[in-house]
């Protein structure tokens, strides 16, 4: 049986586009331009012989198609993706830019050295700060604070980092909601909260 498919990179620029509700984000993520974004999201819709998406000025709208298709092929994707992690689980994937805010930085936290050393993330960029516009501009992808705050529109998850005298310490991971799901920023939280 052959599986009734469109093209796959028009998928992923749906995906990725929906998740942000940007073709901008969406472009980011893919390392390719906003322009190929929008052109992948028309000919997956042409393809479909449906609309995925309102073009407004000031960003994208699901429509009520395209809020159906974004979970069954998000699902998909992740499926894939696990698949493939347990397969090969070394698979490079893109560049995680993590930002650390300086109290966080200077600390002697187990996780945030074996970021620092490579072993388990050999593509990870770390800078130290704790600016939120560096996140917003999509100069980072996600940001480690102790601040306990949700900024507005964006992603938080609250963590205690284990540290070497058994306690713990209160912090936040900040990313873009679309990217809050991904397989990456799953296994930074993981590998941030392990002991």
């Amino acid at each position: 049986m052959s599986y009734r498919l469109p093209p796959l990179n028009s998928l992923r620029a749906f995906e990725a586009s929906a998740r942000h509700l940007s073709f901008k984000r969406a472009s980011d993520e893919l390392c390719v331009t906003p322009g190929a974004v929008s052109q992948q999201v028309k000919s997956l819709e042409a393809s479909l012989g449906v609309q995925l998406f309102r073009r407004l000025p000031r960003g994208l709208l699901l429509t009520a198609k395209g809020e159906s298709y974004l979970p069954l092929i998000s699902n998909a994707f992740r499926a894939i993706s696990d698949a493939t992690e347990h397969v090969a689980p070394t698979l490079k994937g893109r560049l995680l830019r993590v930002g650390i805010s300086r109290p966080l930085s200077g600390r002697r936290h187990p996780a945030i050295e074996r970021l620092r050393r490579g072993g388990e993330w050999p593509r990870t960029k770390l800078t130290t700060t704790d600016d939120l516009s560096k996140l917003i501009d999509g100069k980072l992808d996600v940001l480690l604070r102790t601040s306990p705050q949700s900024p507005p529109g964006l992603h938080a998850d609250r963590i205690a980092l284990p540290v070497p005298s058994g306690a713990a310490l209160p912090a936040t991971l900040v990313t873009l909601p679309g990217l809050a799901g991904c397989r990456e920023i799953r296994a930074l939280l993981r590998l941030l909260t392990r002991a």
